[in-house]
């Protein structure tokens, strides 16, 4: 998703560098020439907070394309640097937003396909709808099950039964949900069609809410291949994906199939469906957002691609005000999809229905 990121800003006019620090140096070159344009590469461990803040003296956005599980020291990070900041999915504590705040920079958590671009559709159905009432976003992710760790750690978080951040919104009240509940058939964009997808926790739920009141239902589901959820089911009933035991079985699974890949191609494709009224009657709007066959390059350039548009838009606009701004507050989504829309890879479409 990194390397997606890097390769999209590293090409686009309005950017006038991208810097592209890793703890693998040899890993950041082969990246930063295949970006060509303003890539160059940097050795940086995150936990040597001197050469990091060395390297983010004059920078104008920090993007964090790290697994979550690093997500305290880059935003620490970007806060002491006081340059605004974007990531692919966090959870922020109370006292890091207020850190940020303090700092006076915006930062952006969660910005890639689910959440940041299914934000990016919510806002723009607001434009059609006198009031939004339902909000139900779906996703499924066609690939293996550890290609790096960053995705392995991100698989096993939204689905351990364990998770204590798996809500829905429902008439006001966030509703704990476990796995595999919420089970609803969703229609997306061929090749892929009817697929099974579940509660799963990410931001949209909480963020959603907060910016549209009147929404009375507010989900996020999605689904990985079933042979994978299957896989998932097993460790959940024998307890492997338990706090106590997390962190042996990522290393277990890591020491199987890490890195490895597969024959058929790698989608991650995104279905939106918004629920309200417009000119006093109730509809329903449906978008589909898809890519083409990108090989097991497809859920990496989904992410990262729209995580692009969204920091160079952040770039192009910096701090509208102090703190984290959720993506659908930010963005104009007519600017989002029009320059989404520019690279002519992602197709998004949408329907409006009367019920």
């Amino acid at each position: 998703m990194g390397a997606a990121v890097s390769g999209d800003l590293a090409a686009c006019t309005e950017v006038g560098e991208v810097v592209v620090a890793d703890i693998d140096v040899a890993k950041a070159e082969q990246l930063a020439a295949a970006a060509g344009g303003s890539a160059r590469a940097a050795n940086l461990d995150l936990a040597d907070r001197e050469r990091a803040l060395e390297l983010l003296e004059g920078a104008d956005v920090l993007v964090n394309c790290t697994s979550f599980v690093h997500f305290d020291a880059a935003i620490e990070l970007a806060i002491a640097a006081r340059i605004d900041y974007a990531d692919l999915i966090s959870e922020p504590t109370e006292s890091q937003r207020r850190a940020v705040a303090d700092a006076g920079i915006t930062a952006i958590s969660g910005l890639g396909a689910s959440p940041g671009l299914t934000n990016v559709l919510v806002a723009h159905a607001a434009l059609f709808f006198d009031r939004l009432e339902e909000a139900h976003i779906s996703w499924v992710s066609m690939r293996a099950i550890a290609p790096s760790r960053g995705l392995l750690d991100t698989i096993l978080w939204e689905l351990s039964d364990a998770c204590p951040t798996r809500l829905y919104f429902h008439n006001g009240r966030f509703e704990r949900a476990g796995f595999m509940e919420g089970s609803k058939l969703v229609d997306f964009a061929p090749p892929l069609g009817r697929q099974r997808v579940y509660y799963v926790p990410h931001p949209e739920v909480t963020t959603l809410p907060h910016s549209f009141p009147s929404l009375r239902f507010c989900a996020v589901r999605g689904t990985w291949r079933p042979k994978l959820m299957e896989d998932v089911r097993v460790l959940n009933e024998y307890g492997l994906l338990d706090p106590e035991a997390l962190e042996h079985t990522k290393e277990r699974i890591w020491a199987r199939f890490g890195g490895a890949g597969d024959e058929e191609p790698w989608r991650l494709f995104v279905n939106v469906e918004v629920v309200g009224i417009h000119g006093g009657r109730a509809w329903r709007r449906v978008y589909d957002a898809s890519h083409p066959d990108w090989g097991q390059e497809g859920t990496g350039k989904m992410t990262g691609v729209c995580a692009a548009v969204g920091v160079q838009l952040l770039g192009r606009h910096g701090r509208t005000r102090a703190g984290f701004v959720d993506p659908e507050a930010y963005f104009d989504p007519d600017e989002f999809l029009a320059e989404l829309a520019r690279r002519g890879t992602i197709a998004v479409s949408w329907r409006d229905e009367p019920l």
